[in-house]
């Protein structure tokens, strides 16, 4: 019965932190190579870059898009209210994009501990299985992989936050984002 559950808890504990690093794999942006990007996008074409920033939607993509619609919203080109209103709209996005990799990073925890349990429990009967073995140090590099990749996305949001936002700012400012035209009454 030990060993059922043992390689019960391994292969639950493998597959929760299977489907969780799957998930990392769609927003993997590394920042050294996307800032160029961005940047050259806001100082060509502001409104495209809006559009690019959908395409991220769990990464600090998300905080810059966020940032650019709430400045859209605003209809301004004065310096004040163009950073009173990006400022905010990008660090309550940046908060919900580190919220959610860290409820990802909870996910993954319990499947460490599961893993582990599975070979504690099996420890109880003798020398755990070689299986429940390798699937709990899968699980335990998964863990790792993912509390790497948690705090590289808080570590973009923070640059991103310092470099790039005031160049979203200066888009506003000097007109390089053309303003939606009003809905008509």
């Amino acid at each position: 019965m030990e060993t059922v559950l043992s390689y019960g808890l391994a292969i639950v504990g493998f597959g929760m932190m299977a489907s969780a690093l799957v998930r990392t794999m769609g927003s993997n942006l590394k920042y050294i190579y996307t800032r160029p990007l961005l940047i050259n996008s806001l100082r060509k074409n502001a409104n495209h870059t809006e559009l690019l920033c959908k395409s991220g939607k769990e990464t600090y993509f998300a905080a810059i898009g966020e940032a650019i619609k709430t400045a859209g919203m605003m209809q301004s080109r004065d310096p004040k209210v163009v950073t009173g209103a990006t400022a905010p709209a990008y660090d309550a996005a940046g908060k919900a994009v580190v919220t959610k990799w860290g409820t990802v990073l909870g996910r993954v925890k319990l499947a460490a501990m599961a893993a582990g349990g599975g070979v504690v429990v099996s420890l109880s009967k003798g020398f755990p299985p070689i299986a429940v073995l390798i699937l709990a140090i899968a699980v335990g590099i998964g863990y790792l992989w993912m509390f790497l990749f948690k705090n590289e996305i808080e570590r973009c949001i923070i640059r991103a936050r310092a470099e790039i936002l005031p160049e979203v700012d200066r888009a506003f400012v000097e007109g390089r984002y053309v303003f939606p035209p009003p809905p008509p009454t």
